[in-house]
């Protein structure tokens, strides 16, 4: 699809409607200009009419027309067009002017001229006739003049509206391109502020002096910049973060193989390999949950791989591997595992299930008591992982989400951090919810993720007490 110029497509609009608009309104302006001009005319041939009456005299009971030749003269005198009268006596006896004027059909008497057109000598007339009756007789008096100085006015009329409109088209096309020149100066002021946009500097845009149609627009980018903002920061502390937690293995490892040199104490040497061999141990955990870590957050897999997944299954098939744990830590693992199924990376809902057991066999003391279920409750999901240990405060149940946060109760036991990260990247990405909670006997850890079974959007984890 061809996007075009945003200024060219306004004064494109702008053009066909305003060149709409101005069709009809050249009607209007030489309506304007013609009727109040053709109305004086016509008030000009009714006057005249009208004073042919003051010229009517009866005497003796017969009708006399005399009008002296200067007044017929004045009635006559005309720059432009030929005037004609005439007066009709009783039964349309000819009285005086011009034989064979045209006379109109009046059905009554009125107190008005009547004005009509007529043709004359070969000539297109503006008439005027009035009725009346006089000393008991009906008498009908008749003007009538050219068109020459009306075709003339008509003329000057069409001129004078096609000129107006070619100013008006010239004066609307410049306020027009300035107009939208204008009104675009907001956006260039937006285009030269994200070009001169550095990374390391994710300033807001000035909504001050942007147009209150474009506003909401602005706001939007303002808040994707300061979203993107929020993410370079935590990417930057999760690269920090990773680099402190990877640098500390790597440098017990250098310690103790620097130790091994020149140790001739079997003992010692197997104690300091033992150590080593742990080291190496913590760092390919910790690289296995960065990774999982990365490919659990939007767009760290491909969405392909999605597929239906039975989550019972998955608990199953990992649970041999869980169980050796349990009893190397003397703890009771059990199961309730009833069908469950949805729609989601079986890879990374499998990490997501294996961190909350880890974390529950990893901080569960001797003896305890670890439980794993899965159901299905009204179209959602539910995993959870109980364990009768020492539990999480409430203060803190929305802080152990968080990338690298370690509590301070916790801070002899081995891990990364990353665990409850990962299973809320994962149940986020499900379309889910993640929260900790306290068993019914008021001890202890629950944490309960809630999956839709078809999910495709991500809300917001919660934490309930």
């Amino acid at each position: 699809m061809r996007h075009s110029s945003l200024r060219r497509a306004l004064i494109r609009r702008l053009s066909i409607s305003f060149g709409l608009s101005l069709l009809l309104l050249i009607p209007m302006i030489y309506q304007l200009i013609d009727l109040p001009a053709s109305r004086a005319y016509d008030q000009d041939v009714s006057d005249d009419t009208l004073s042919l009456i003051a010229f009517l005299k009866i005497v003796d009971g017969q009708a006399h027309f005399d009008i002296p030749a200067s007044a017929e003269q004045v009635l006559k005198t005309d720059s432009r067009d030929l005037v004609y009268y005439l007066v009709l006596g009783p039964g349309d006896r000819f009285l005086s002017g011009d034989p064979g004027l045209p006379v109109p059909r009046l059905r009554r008497q009125s107190g008005k001229p009547v004005m009509y057109d007529a043709i004359y000598h070969g000539n297109r007339i503006r008439a005027s006739a009035i009725q009346r009756i006089i000393g008991q007789q009906k008498f009908l008096f008749i003007t009538a003049e050219t068109v020459r100085k009306r075709e003339i006015l008509t003329r000057d009329a069409i001129i004078a509206t096609l000129l107006s409109a070619v100013i008006l088209i010239v004066v609307s096309a410049i306020n027009v391109w300035y107009g939208t020149s204008h009104a675009l100066v907001p956006l260039n002021r937006i285009r030269a502020a994200l070009q001169s946009m550095q990374q390391h500097n994710l300033e807001p845009l000035d909504e001050s002096a942007v147009p209150a149609e474009i506003k909401p627009l602005v706001q939007e980018f303002n808040g994707l910049l300061q979203r993107l903002d929020k993410a370079v920061e935590v990417q930057q502390r999760f690269v920090a973060n990773a680099a402190h937690q990877l640098r500390t293995p790597l440098a017990g490892v250098r310690t103790q193989l620097e130790l091994l040199r020149g140790l001739d104490d079997g003992g010692v040497r197997e104690q300091r390999l033992t150590q080593s061999i742990e080291a190496i141990d913590r760092l390919s955990h910790l690289v296995h949950q960065m990774l999982a870590l990365i490919s659990s957050v939007p767009g760290g897999r491909e969405v392909s791989v999605r597929t239906v997944v039975n989550v019972d299954e998955i608990i199953h098939e990992r649970s041999t591997e869980w169980v050796r744990a349990a009893d190397a830590r003397h703890i009771d693992l059990g199961f309730e595992l009833n069908p469950a199924r949805v729609y989601g990376d079986a890879l990374l809902i499998g990490e997501m299930i294996a961190n909350l057991v880890d974390n529950a066999l990893r901080y569960s003391p001797s003896n305890a008591m670890v439980t794993v279920r899965c159901a299905t409750h009204d179209d959602r999901v539910c995993i959870e992982v109980e364990d009768n240990g020492p539990g999480i405060p409430l203060k803190e149940r929305s802080l152990v989400f968080e990338r690298f946060y370690r509590r301070a109760a916790s801070a002899t036991i081995a891990g990364s951090g990353l665990g409850l990260s990962i299973v809320r990247e994962v149940v986020q990405g499900l379309g889910g919810t993640v929260s900790i909670g306290t068993p019914r006997p008021g001890y202890g850890c629950l944490v309960r993720a809630e999956v839709p079974q078809f999910a495709t959007e991500a809300p917001v984890a919660d934490v309930i007490p």
